[in-house]
């Protein structure tokens, strides 16, 4: 590691003797006060990205990814750092790469970690990836300009990703305020994840599931999030399904219709199945039919947020939250 040995070389020779006061944010370190923690040092950066340790090597490119936000000139070849890191054959090691470029935020940083991007990844690291990448930060280099010609891999990414959302991984989303770009990517969140196939907003989507106009006054950030991961937690009358259990055995869960065709026969009734798919409809016998009974189960599917990067989700919350971009949502700091 020739470039590491010559820039703490480097680095030692210029700052011996000077007060180490330049990096000013705290690195857990083995110190005799443990409330003291000590600061992000370059040279201790230095020498920790050449641990064999994995968690060590991760931490110090996040405190490499600090250092150089905050003071760019004080470590020789951090980028070139940067890009090694991404190409370290430890998935973590990589991972954290694109997270130190996000707290760097430029150009240059994201070119220095697009390699991370490349290989042979896992479903979990396509996830891990995408969200990573799809930070205000970073977006911007890959999603509305493509300078590095990764759109055929962030597809690729796309198609491959998959990640479970839960209340505690998505409690730290950080919800933007409402602009004309972030109203636009929560319209394609909420189509992404597949929202628009039963539900309407601002004229985007099918109206066969519950009308979502005033979600914002009835739910915080917190409880929307909670209530899209949960959809059975507070079940309504409006949308609500019910269980027919037939007299051959057989449970049919849906929703009683209408059907114009057959409003003169009283001996059937027609089933709409899926709220998502319009020809989902079955046909019972109501001699057929033991028993009739709301279900205790949402028709909404489970795991719809799981198609989404965390930075989607709350654009998504934004969206839905405004009723589309119509009004101002109401105050996010009012959790109730």
């Amino acid at each position: 590691m020739p470039l590491i040995r010559f820039t703490a070389a480097l680095l030692l020779t210029v700052l011996g003797g000077l007060n180490l006061s330049w990096c000013d944010e705290p690195r857990r370190t083995e110190t005799t006060d443990s409330n003291s923690p000590k600061l992000l040092r370059p040279d201790l950066i230095l020498q920790s990205l050449e641990s064999p340790d994995t968690s060590e090597r991760r931490q110090a490119v996040l405190d490499l990814g600090q250092c150089h936000a905050k003071h760019p000139d004080l470590v020789p070849g951090a980028l070139q750092l940067l890009r090694r890191c991404a190409n370290d054959s430890e998935f973590d090691v990589a991972i954290a790469s694109i997270e130190a470029a996000a707290t760097i935020g430029n150009l240059e940083s994201f070119g220095a970690v697009v390699d991370a991007l490349r290989g042979d990844h896992t479903s979990s690291e396509a996830g891990r990836i995408l969200d990573s990448i799809d930070v205000p930060s970073l977006r911007r280099f890959w999603k509305t300009s493509d300078p590095f010609r990764v759109g055929d891999i962030v597809k690729d990414l796309q198609q491959k990703a998959t990640r479970q959302h839960t209340m505690a991984s998505l409690s730290a989303i950080e919800i933007p305020e409402p602009s004309a770009s972030v109203i636009a990517s929560g319209r394609e969140a909420f189509m992404i994840a597949r929202c628009d196939a039963c539900h309407q907003v601002a004229g985007y989507g099918r109206a066969a599931g519950p009308d979502l106009r005033g979600i914002g006054m009835c739910y915080s950030n917190t409880e929307l999030i909670r209530h899209i991961l949960q959809p059975s937690l507070d079940l309504h009358d409006t949308g609500r399904f019910e269980k027919f259990l037939l007299t051959d055995g057989r449970v049919i869960t849906g929703r009683a219709v209408t059907n114009q065709s057959t409003t003169t026969d009283r001996s059937s009734v027609q089933i709409h199945t899926d709220l998502s798919n319009p020809d989902a409809i079955q046909s019972i016998e109501l001699s057929d039919i033991e028993q009739r009974q709301p279900s205790p189960v949402s028709p909404m599917p489970i795991g719809l947020l799981n198609s989404l990067t965390p930075t989607q989700v709350a654009e998504l919350v934004v969206y839905l939250r405004s009723d589309g971009g119509r009004l101002a949502p109401p105050d996010a700091s009012h959790e109730h």
